[in-house]
């Protein structure tokens, strides 16, 4: 028995991520998540890319080189989601999810059938997303910080288009790449929580491919 808890232990060492002296992993909870898609396969490939994103040990991270960002690198993940926490040691996120709007199909008429009716799809209006990501650090003595919100306004270049344009929808539909986004939106929160924390310079931003900022500098806006 007690040779058998010596191997579970082990077993949990060995996965745990690994730090530099001092450092440890920090709390995160999510206070709120609003705008995640609503359809159930489509909120299903959303947050699973998303949970598995926020766990992983390690996210993408470049540092910007004159004019240019170089290539990414991997920087260790000092944040995990939990489901409960106390307040004072705790990191706060709320997460602010601004979609395309749902594209409304008309089925082709079929002859001797009733009008079809027009039908909402699963497809989305255009290929982008804007996130607004709000830190608050833990309660200490003399009160948590909220930082100002961090707000990324991003879009899928490689977003397939499946509706064409039209008088109607001058856009045109895609087939919105749902698992992209959860892991997007969750390299994002990170940024977030870890320049919130101290951790990233000014010259330091996620790598959020296959998504591209709208804003070249990969600034902070606060809206």
């Amino acid at each position: 028995m007690r040779r058998f808890a010596w191997l579970l232990a082990a077993c949990v060492l060995s996965a745990a991520p690994a730090f530099a002296a001092g450092e440890s992993t920090r709390s995160v909870l999510i206070t709120r998540f609003m705008g995640v898609p609503a359809d159930s396969a489509a909120r299903g490939a959303f947050m699973e890319a998303f949970r598995a994103e926020m766990d992983a040990e390690s996210w993408p991270c470049e540092t910007r080189d004159g004019e240019l960002w170089a290539a990414p690198r991997a920087r260790t993940n000092f944040f995990r989601v939990v489901d409960a926490a106390p307040a004072d040691v705790a990191w706060a996120l709320d997460l602010s999810l601004r979609l395309p709007p749902e594209v409304r199909v008309k089925p082709r008429p079929v002859p001797g059938q009733p009008m079809p009716r027009v039908r909402i799809s699963n497809f989305r209006s255009s290929r982008g997303l804007t996130l607004a990501a709000t830190v608050t650090s833990p309660r200490s003595s003399i009160g948590a910080v909220t930082h100002e919100p961090a707000v990324f306004a991003l879009y899928f270049a490689d977003a397939r288009r499946v509706v064409v344009p039209s008088a109607s929808l001058p856009g045109g539909g895609y087939a919105y790449p749902w698992a992209d986004a959860g892991r997007v939106v969750a390299r994002a929160a990170l940024e977030a929580l870890h320049r919130a924390s101290g951790d990233l310079t000014s010259d330091d931003r996620a790598d959020l491919t296959p998504a591209t900022r709208m804003d070249p500098a990969g600034a902070e806006v606060v809206p």
